[in-house]
């Protein structure tokens, strides 16, 4: 159990990482610690079906990190119900299942396992280049009342958290356990959690959460139990991301610091805020739109494997 909540929580930091850290920074120390906990349940849950669901295409990981957006935007916060239809998108599907998920957890972690750096290396600086165009957004959106970055605070940003990301992944490779086979007392400890969290401090405030959450959530799961009939004898993606890391291609994740700086260096110097936001806001949400629609239809036209 302890290797497995350790992995977990190596896991929740790298997600962590990118829903929050790269999409608007964090606060005090506290604040971090306590939404790397409340991350961490989530992920747990999302691992699960990574594990039970045999999670090993890119449709089905779209699936299971749209579930883990919408527990993180639905349940822990309550972003979704404030701009529909807009938000079933943004940002659970539009940053969560598309950047998180499908770059940070799967596309870098597949880069790693590669005998030469460059794959790992290029992604590194991709995802610098992203951050240095997204993150001076919150100079313009004043309405957030988040602290705009300067090119210091930036600076001290990365140079903290981008080594402990690195040092995350390098975890995750060491504690992958296979399978990955959680207490029945933990996954009812999870769902009690967060269906007490919605009932609780979600439909209070929001009750057209009541038909707004439990449908989307009841389709991904019929979607994931259509795709575990076609890949009932596969290996999951917990299985493929597992293998040995050469350091070079860890140490390769330290690019994302020079990379997010210069980055954001010219932005500023060049006053591009707001329009690369704006264009990289539109083509996330209606990615995530259309990653769904896809995904789904992708998985159901799989023919489902005998037995």
């Amino acid at each position: 159990m302890l290797k497995r909540w350790l992995f977990v929580l190596s896991t929740s930091y790298a997600l962590v990482f990118y829903s929050e850290l790269l999409f608007w920074g964090t606060g005090a120390l506290t604040d971090f610690l306590e939404t790397w906990f409340y991350y961490s349940l989530a992920t747990y849950i999302f691992l699960i079906v990574v594990d039970r669901f045999r999670i090993n295409t890119i449709w089905s990981l779209f699936l299971a990190g749209a579930l883990y957006g919408w527990l993180t935007e639905g349940i822990l916060v309550q972003t979704v119900y404030e701009n529909l239809p807009v938000n079933i998108s943004a940002t659970a599907l539009s940053w969560h299942a598309l950047i998180s998920v499908g770059v940070g957890w799967y596309v870098l972690r597949r880069a790693l396992l590669d005998v030469r750096p460059i794959r790992s290396l290029l992604w590194s600086v991709g995802i610098g280049v992203f951050a240095g165009l997204w993150l001076p957004f919150w100079a313009f959106d004043l309405s957030t009342e988040i602290t705009p970055f300067t090119l210091t605070s930036l600076a001290l940003l990365m140079g903290v958290s981008v080594p402990v990301l690195a040092f995350s992944y390098w975890l995750q490779n060491r504690l992958t356990p296979i399978p990955f086979t959680p207490h029945i007392s933990e996954i009812a400890l999870l769902m009690g959690f967060f269906l007490l969290q919605f009932a609780a401090t979600v439909v209070p405030i929001y009750p057209i959460a009541l038909i707004v959450l439990p449908p989307l959530l009841i389709i991904v799961f019929i979607g994931l139990c259509r795709h575990r009939q076609s890949s009932r004898d596969s290996e999951s993606y917990l299985e493929r991301l597992s293998g040995e890391i050469r350091p070079l291609n860890i140490l390769s994740i330290l690019l994302i610091i020079p990379a997010s700086l210069i980055t954001f260096a010219l932005s500023q110097l060049f006053r591009l805020t707001p329009l690369p936001q704006y264009a990289m806001y539109a083509i996330t949400v209606t990615g995530g739109f259309l990653m769904l629609i896809v995904s789904l239809g992708k998985i159901w036209r799989s023919p489902p494997q005998p037995g």
